[in-house]
């Protein structure tokens, strides 16, 4: 087991996400200044509850977990800032951009369709029609690190398969949750691409999933669309 601060370098192909997210818990333990099994022990003599171990942590610090707990980062942090207060160290990393990367180091990989092989993000089981209403599409998250961390026409893609080939539920709610973390252009180009690849009565069941989720101007939008036809 490796000297504590010493961490043997991450894996290749680790998805980025997972990647920020050990390196910053890394940080943490820099600033705890104890090996994993202290850690661990320490972390129940605080009665923090965490159902881990001293090889999940491990792991959780060499990104190998896939979607890491909550608690247990929380924990972490709680750990590494009653030390940082005892050092006078400054905390290389606050709790809300720790459960930035946490979320997104859990979302999943960008797929393939596997008919026309552009990229696809992945929509979530629905959870109640008001969801994508209220923009909790974890995709969009995805869209926002593509657009800073893959080519324009890998974000062009996905929105064209999105719009062409999604069913109405999906575009609706991409299109909610895109124009809910300020995607403005991004949902209009989804839309732009629906238009293009639809004819008026599919277009007129996109509006009706704009309806479901109570997005009326939208609903309205798509429907003079529709009625365009």
């Amino acid at each position: 087991m490796p000297r504590p601060g010493h961490f043997r370098e991450l894996d290749a192909g680790i998805p980025e996400g997972r990647k920020a997210l050990a390196q910053a818990l890394r940080g943490l333990m820099k600033v705890v200044g104890l090996s994993l099994r202290q850690t661990h022990e320490e972390l129940n003599r605080r009665g923090h509850g965490c159902d881990t171990s001293a090889s999940a942590l491990s792991d959780l610090l060499n990104a190998r977990i896939h979607r890491p707990k909550g608690q247990v980062i929380r924990a972490l942090y709680d750990l590494a800032e009653t030390a940082a207060r005892t050092s006078g160290t400054a905390m290389p990393v606050t709790l809300e951009e720790l459960e930035d990367l946490r979320l997104k180091a859990s979302e999943p990989p960008a797929l393939l369709c596997p008919s026309c092989q552009q990229t696809v993000l992945p929509v979530p089981p629905g959870q109640g029609d008001r969801q994508h209403g209220n923009g909790q599409w974890p995709a969009a998250l995805a869209l926002l690190d593509m657009k800073q961390t893959r080519s324009a026409e890998d974000v062009a893609g996905v929105l064209r398969h999105v719009g062409m080939a999604g069913g109405p539920a999906e575009v609706a709610a991409a299109v909610a949750a895109c124009r809910a973390r300020g995607l403005r252009s991004e949902a209009d180009l989804i839309l732009r691409y629906a238009q293009t690849g639809r004819d008026g009565r599919q277009l007129a069941e996109i509006a009706y999933e704009f309806l479901r989720i109570e997005d009326n101007v939208m609903a309205r939008r798509v429907l003079k669309m529709s009625l365009a036809h």
